[in-house]
């Protein structure tokens, strides 16, 4: 990783990690690589041609964010190929870069766009901007990541000439990016010239994002920092869309460039306000993140939760999880993975929903937004290729790297080896049925002693824990913080814990007054038509205070549910709750949120 930064963060991914994953997440990974990383250029060659052809007639009908889906799928596929480095998503990947690279121009254009729009042209009916700063933004971070990844400097080189030939259209020059309209979306391009500022030194770089930076203060853009550092919540601000996001990962980068403590501050609020709580914000009970596409400051707003904006929001709060190194960030993370993520994702890995509703049923993206389909590119859409970026995150963030050893975020079985600061390497391997129950016995495993700190988070959501090394019990971790061991590590030590899956309740407000929302561990519990006798419109009442879940055996059809439990509601029916990621799988009705018993 570069050294130009001014300050070096809590917590950092991990560079050249192994992971192993079993059970439900093994097969949903695998169901992301085998139906869609490996199938979708094939299935969908447009999304690369569009570069060849931009200038041939008759031209492509494209939408104005067409330049996203080559970017936001290298971008996915790089990450599915750190958990899982198959031989097969590596020859894709090696073709796929030198197909994208094969279509930059000679002066380092890298959208799909004929000449004369290039970088701030105009829809078609004239009434909107392209988003073509806004596709390169998103090439240049999946060839960024590619490059850290495998070491391939043509990727490197292409990056940059895409970022070359924006600063010779825009830096010091009388046209500025804020130009380009589309102002959410084409000014995120800052956080992709920060992230190849910090790769390469390259000052021109810097020097635009500063541009950029002093544009966002001029309306219609976002004013993300002033309205931050004024404690505006982030509904509030003037572009509350999601893309946004992604200029606020810009604000991050700036402060670890230059150390100034105002970037700081306004990173933080910003993911603050959106965070929330159980009666303001933006992070719904999913998991989940915007109604509508934007955000609305209100967690029960029953506005479309798009997949693309819950991408968004993990994307932040990974960055928010380096920041601070405060495991109740990495709690969201989960909440976001577990519920919202695979809630999103088909189990076959045939496809993405564009909106994963509270309460509702589970559509492809193809039927919510078609519109975005073309010749050669059937099922791309911005959620398609965007959605299995989700997934891949799990390499930045369920191991993690502080400077006295590695930071346990991920829990469920799997393997996963890291580097320690001694340049040693240590496999942790975690037995568990997690999230089913809440035992978890992580083996700590060496080639020799090695004297390190192990974090292991405690969610904020377990009320008693407790923690044992080697079968002799540890004092009580207290929810919401890391438990910290710093010893003489030896191969075959053994730490446990047990969480606390006593199910919890989400009292609803607004929209959802009188109504609740359960959870065990983790998982958002469901109400779904297929496994029960009544209908959602004759849904009982539940009493969260007297409801005991007992689990309950799969016997029916495919697809099983990951998780099963029987309830007895107010009325002595039976109710049978799922988890949120199986709701809803064969287009039956499902609810999260609840008649609350009064």
């Amino acid at each position: 990783m570069t050294t130009r930064t001014a300050v070096q963060l809590p917590l950092r991914p991990p560079r050249g990690a192994k992971y192993t994953f079993h059970g439900f997440i093994e097969r949903r990974l695998a169901a992301n690589l085998e139906q869609w990383l490996l199938v979708a250029p094939q299935a969908n060659p447009a999304m690369l041609d569009m570069f060849r052809d931009r200038d041939r007639l008759p031209r492509r009908d494209l939408v104005p964010w067409a330049g996203e889906f080559a970017g936001k799928y290298l971008t996915s596929a790089v990450l599915a190929y750190r958990l899982d480095p198959d031989p097969r998503l590596r020859a894709q990947l090696d073709s796929f870069v030198d197909a994208l690279i094969g279509g930059q121009d000679e002066d380092g254009y890298l959208g799909p766009f004929p000449r004369h729009e290039r970088l701030t042209g105009r829809t078609a009916d004239g009434k909107g901007a392209l988003w073509d700063l806004w596709g390169h933004y998103h090439a240049i971070l999946g060839l960024l990541l590619w490059y850290r990844q495998v070491g391939y400097r043509p990727a490197l080189d292409a990056a940059r000439r895409a970022a070359d030939h924006i600063c010779r259209r825009f830096l010091d020059s009388a046209e500025r990016v804020i130009d380009a309209g589309a102002e959410e979306m084409n000014m995120a391009i800052s956080h992709g010239l920060c992230l190849l500022y910090q790769e390469t030194g390259e000052e021109r770089y810097l020097r635009l994002v500063r541009e950029i930076e002093r544009d966002w203060q001029t309306p219609p853009a976002g004013d993300y920092v002033r309205t931050a550092l004024a404690g505006t919540p982030f509904h509030a601000t003037p572009k509350p869309r999601w893309e946004s996001l992604h200029d606020v990962q810009a604000i991050l980068s700036l402060y670890e460039i230059t150390g100034k403590e105002e970037y700081r501050r306004a990173f933080e609020q910003v993911w603050r306000s959106i965070r929330g709580d159980e009666h303001q914000g933006d992070r719904h009970n999913t998991g989940g993140f915007t109604s509508g596409e934007k955000a609305t400051g209100n967690p029960y707003d029953a506005g479309a939760i798009e997949t693309c904006c819950t991408v968004a929001w993990m994307a932040l709060s990974v960055d928010m999880l380096r920041l601070t190194g405060d495991p109740t960030v990495a709690d969201e993370l989960e909440l976001s993975t577990l519920n919202a993520t695979l809630g999103a994702q088909n189990a076959t890995g045939r496809w993405w929903t564009y909106d994963t509703p509270m309460d509702g049923v589970r559509k492809a993206s193809a039927h919510d937004i078609v519109f975005q389909a073309r010749e050669g590119s059937p099922e791309l859409n911005c959620c398609s290729v965007n959605g299995p970026r989700s997934l891949g995150m799990l390499s930045e963030w369920a191991v993690m790297q502080a400077d006295e050893g590695p930071v346990v975020n991920y829990y469920g079985a799997c393997s996963i080896t890291v580097g320690l600061p001694g340049g040693e390497r240590v496999r942790l391997t975690q037995t568990t049925r997690y999230p089913l129950e809440g035992r978890i016995e992580l083996r700590v495993e060496l080639a020799r002693p090695e004297t390190f700190t192990l974090r292991l988070r405690v969610p904020a959501w377990s009320r008693e824990t407790s923690a044992r090394l080697n079968g002799e019990p540890l004092p009580p971790p207290q929810a919401g913080t890391y438990l910290a061991l710093q010893r003489a590590w030896r191969d075959g030590d053994v730490v446990t814990l047990d969480l606390d899956m006593a199910v919890r309740a989400w009292l609803g407000a607004r929209e959802a007054e009188g109504k609740v929302s359960l959870y065990r561990g983790p998982l958002l519990l469901a109400y779904d038509r297929r496994h029960n006798a009544m209908d959602p419109d004759d849904l009982p009442t539940v009493d969260p205070e007297a409801l005991d879940l007992t689990p309950v055996a799969w016997t029916g059809p495919a697809p099983a549910p990951w998780l099963l439990v029987r309830a007895t509601a107010a009325d002595g029916r039976d109710l049978y709750l799922c988890d949120f990621a199986s709701a809803g799988a064969t287009g039956s009705p499902y609810r999260t949120w609840l008649s609350l018993q009064r």
